[in-house]
């Protein structure tokens, strides 16, 4: 299962949303510069896919992402992380993006989410993907 979202040119997608089956995951792959609304809209796609497949992991991938998105983290306190924690989210693996604004934004993501679930943060794919296999044997 896999979902794409494009700007509103209609051409350049922003964000990728893949179900990986093999790994019981949800892979989120950010692209480019992000207005609070496409960080919305495409949170929103992220909650409804897990939703749909009952999945508790996501693995987000920052490494394209250029500029701030942390107007959007008051939004994920109040309102996103609470629906996502009620439909399963127990764990979220994040790749940081090599962009100070994006590296900003994310350090106020994990404020936001203290409590409600648990989110890692990496420098590489191998290293979060392997994080979240373990967390299969953490108990909670």
């Amino acid at each position: 299962m896999k979902r794409e979202l494009k700007r509103p040119n209609g051409k350049e997608v922003f964000v990728t949303i893949t179900y990986e089956k093999e790994n019981d995951l949800i892979y989120v792959d950010w692209n480019g510069f992000l207005t609070v609304e496409q960080v919305k809209v495409g949170s929103e796609e992220l909650l409804k896919m897990i939703k749909e497949i009952h999945c508790s992991k996501v693995l987000v991938d920052n490494r394209k992402v250029s500029g701030p998105w942390q107007a959007a983290n008051e939004w994920y306190q109040t309102d996103w992380n609470p629906r996502a924690a009620k439909e399963g989210l127990t764990d979220m693996a994040v790749i940081m993006s090599d962009n100070i604004f994006t590296q900003l934004s994310l350090q106020g993501f994990t404020k936001a989410t203290k409590g409600v679930y648990t989110v890692a943060i990496f420098n590489s794919d191998p290293d979060a993907r392997k994080w979240l296999k373990e967390q299969a044997t953490v108990a909670k």
